[in-house]
């Protein structure tokens, strides 16, 4: 699917709707993008590549730990913006 969009003086880019909807991009999700030579790829970012770096701990936490501090910070988040 190749779509065009238009870069804002802010820098900004809309992603088009059959796009996001394709790819289940929702409002507050995050994209990661790379960069290959000239192009540029966008992904939906995972829940796990979305908070990294949210989560401060002085402990190693378990996989289990990690996602329910990531569940807890998003539903926070969530509720902060509404």
């Amino acid at each position: 699917m190749q779509m065009i969009s238009t870069v804002t003086s802010k820098g900004q880019v809309v992603i088009p709707a059959p796009i996001r909807n394709k790819l289940n991009i929702k409002p507050f999700d995050r994209v990661i993008f790379d960069v290959f030579g000239p192009k540029i790829v966008a992904e939906k970012a995972s829940t796990t590549e979305a908070m990294y770096g949210f989560v401060k701990s002085k402990k190693r936490l378990t996989d289990k730990q990690l996602e329910k501090a990531i569940n807890k910070a998003t539903e926070e988040g969530m509720s902060n913006n509404l």
